[in-house]
């Protein structure tokens, strides 16, 4: 029966439906309203900064509680410089060995008829001869090729012979190319054993390993009467090499350190003169670039450097370029929890400050091989501590001076506050914090409040703050800190008048100073990585009120725009429901803004007689919150700002009565907003 009925009723409808679609002549419109929620706002004075306006247990009665730093002052602002060793070593930095060859003439060689005399006794007549047959001496021993920057060649001639040299000329030479390395004249070299040496300069010089020695010239006495012949023994050529320093060379290297320093290194420390430094933070950093083909190692050794008891020590090996051109090694070692003794490489005979003791040595690591080098070739050291900030520093900081200038900072007490309020009675303290470990002081050139809103500003005129004011050093404690303190009040200053324009904004000039006396602690002051100079504003005061056009401001985000087409919006309306629970009365007001905050007008907002007050007792406790239900017609010609708003701001005015008014923490003004719009709908 029921589903008969159902069938029966869907028949009908579709066809009115068909009937209403084939019948169409003239477009059909009608009304519709939709309601939607918009916001929730509720205001108290705890809007204005919980931290600081709170009503206290006894009476709930309202009382300011703030501290606001005007301005603070790091001295560990203060960072160590960038400070290392950039050193090159090429091939002219780089040695090879001295050494020492022998080779000899024999008597047989210098005349073959004494090979026919040899082991007979015989007078031997006075000789003269030139030009005699080249020896070849074999310098493999030194190296391939050496083209010297600087070097000597020391030639030293023994004289084996029965007779007395009067002379002898000698030449070295390359015996590839028969050019002239050195020559020299040796003269009255005794017989059986006499010798003289003789150093040429080989700056500038190329050698390489086969030379030869030319006697061009050899004059000796008779002998005076018969000796015993012994061909086989001469004149001795020891031929010793030293200080080679080679600028382009095929050798091997012998195993030497490149770079061998121990002594203090210097860091700039802006003024401040440190003896001991816990490091907080920083690294050092060492980079080795090589094109030298042989390995390289590296002792690091920083004796003054302890961290857990133990000194800094590192060895690295350095690879070389193994043939691929250019061999890179770094290593970056972290710094933190250092204790770095900034007092030089030896304290107790010469006590110093900013210097700490550093042992650095790079050694070549000799394979053997024989290896081609150029000046060319390199090895490039970067050895550098960097970004070092200190956990804590003990020395001397400095004298320094810091003036701000004019600047501003936020006053957050009085957020959002316009108006006018007058205090009953008013007391703030100006507060110099110092967690810095040295003397110091400090001057307020200028104060000033300024009120964002409407312009006003005051400046301060106090009499306390007026002279340089001294502040002491803490003890050498973490976080440890003194407070100097100065009350201002209606009697020395007029701070009343200052806050009363309730500013957001304070314009400061500001002077610091660290260390005023000098170096008073002889090395003792300090500071920790949060040492600071806090200049604190504090209040803490049971406070009244005496209101007149005090602004309290809220805003609301909204988006009318995900409502659809609002062409065919009619009309709206904005419902308004007020509870007031405040002893005082408001006028309420409406602005819109658009994403950016630009202004899109008001809404036309005056309710007569404003936002009433509740009922309240002798007191000026509210016991009964006035409702007030607001209705805002907007025509079409104004929805259309709608479509852009994103914000809604709302303004609250006091109504102030001219006397104190106390406050209590049930004080709010609760506010609750919907809108209705009117859409006209067509089946066109």
């Amino acid at each position: 029966m029921i589903d008969l009925r159902m069938r029966k009723f869907w028949y009908i409808l579709m066809v009115f439906i068909i009937g209403l679609g084939a019948c169409k002549r003239n477009s059909v419109s009608w009304d519709v309203d939709q309601t939607i929620p918009l916001f929730h706002s509720s205001f108290s004075l705890n809007d204005v900064d919980t931290k600081y306006l709170k009503y206290g247990v006894s009476d709930s009665g309202y009382r300011l509680e703030y501290e606001n730093t005007l301005y603070s002052y790091k001295i560990n602002d203060l960072q160590v410089s960038d400070t290392g060793i950039d050193a090159s070593f090429n091939l002219r930095k780089l040695r090879l060995n001295d050494q020492v060859i022998n080779n000899t003439v024999t008597l047989g060689e210098i005349n073959p008829l004494f090979k026919v005399l040899d082991g007979q006794t015989t007078d031997i007549p006075a000789q003269q001869q030139s030009d005699l047959e080249p020896t070849d001496i074999d310098a493999s021993e030194f190296f391939e090729t050496a083209t010297l920057d600087t070097g000597y060649l020391d030639i030293g001639i023994t004289n084996d012979l029965p007779v007395n040299i009067q002379l002898i000329v000698f030449e070295l030479r390359n015996s590839d190319d028969n050019t002239l390395v050195a020559s020299d004249s040796f003269k009255n070299i005794v017989k059986n054993g006499g010798s003289e040496t003789k150093t040429i300069d080989l700056a500038g010089k190329t050698v390489t390993k086969n030379l030869k020695g030319v006697i061009k010239r050899l004059e000796t006495e008779a002998s005076g009467g018969p000796v015993l012949i012994e061909a086989n023994k001469g004149l001795t050529v020891t031929l010793g090499v030293r200080n080679l320093r080679p600028s382009y060379a095929i050798a091997a290297f012998p195993s030497q350190d490149v770079i061998d320093q121990d002594e203090g290194l210097t860091l700039d420390m802006n003024g401040a003169e440190i003896k001991y430094f816990k490091v907080r933070s920083g690294r050092l950093r060492i980079k080795v670039i090589s094109t030298i083909q042989e390995d390289m190692s590296m002792v690091l050794s920083l004796p003054g450097t302890t961290k857990d008891g133990s000194a800094f020590y590192q060895e690295l090996s350095l690879p070389g370029p193994a043939g691929v051109g250019v061999a890179t090694t770094e290593q970056i070692y972290d710094m933190s929890g250092y204790i770095l003794d900034f007092r030089g490489k030896n304290p107790d005979v010469t006590d110093t400050v900013n210097t700490f003791h550093q042992i650095l040595r790079v050694t070549l690591d000799s394979s053997g091989r024989k290896l081609a080098v150029g000046l060319k070739d390199s090895i490039r050291l970067e050895y550098r501590l960097e970004g070092l900030k200190p956990e804590y520093a003990i020395g001397y900081l400095g004298n320094t001076i810091d003036r701000t200038g004019m600047d501003t900072t936020d006053f957050d007490l009085f957020k959002g506050l316009d108006g006018d309020l007058t205090f009953k009675d008013v007391k703030l303290d100006f507060i110099f914090r110092n967690s810095i470990g040295a003397e110091g002081r400090l001057k307020l050139h200028h104060l000033k409040g300024q009120n964002i809103f409407n312009g006003r500003s005051e400046i301060l005129d106090a009499d306390p703050l007026k002279n340089y004011i001294t502040v002491p050093k803490p003890e050498f404690k973490r976080d440890a800190y003194t407070e100097t303190s100065f009350s201002l009040g209606t009697a020395n200053s007029n701070i009343k008048s200052f806050l009363e324009v309730l500013p957001q904004k304070l314009e400061y000039d500001l002077e610091t100073e660290v260390s005023p006396g000098g170096n008073i602690n002889n090395y003792q002051d300090f500071i920790f990585d949060n040492s600071k100079l806090d200049v604190i504003m504090r209040m803490d005061v049971p406070i009244s009120f005496e209101f007149g056009g005090l602004i309290l401001r809220d805003t609301q985000a909204v988006n009318f725009a995900e409502l659809g087409d609002m062409s065919r919006v009619k009309s709206a309306t904005l419902f308004l429901d007020i509870m007031n629970y405040f002893p005082l009365d408001f006028d309420l007001d409406f602005q819109l803004f658009d994403k950016n905050f630009n202004s899109l007008g008001y809404f036309d907002v005056s309710p007569e007689g404003g936002v009433q007050r509740g009922s309240f007792d002798a007191n000026g406790r509210v016991i009964q919150a006035s409702e007030v239900p607001l209705r805002i017609q907007l025509p079409r010609e104004k929805v259309s700002a709608l479509v852009k708003t994103q914000y809604i701001g709302i303004i609250m005015k006091v109504k102030g009565t001219g006397q104190m008014q106390k406050i209590y923490g049930n004080s709010k003004l609760d506010l609750r907003a919907k809108v209705q719009f009117e859409y006209e709908m067509r089946n066109d």
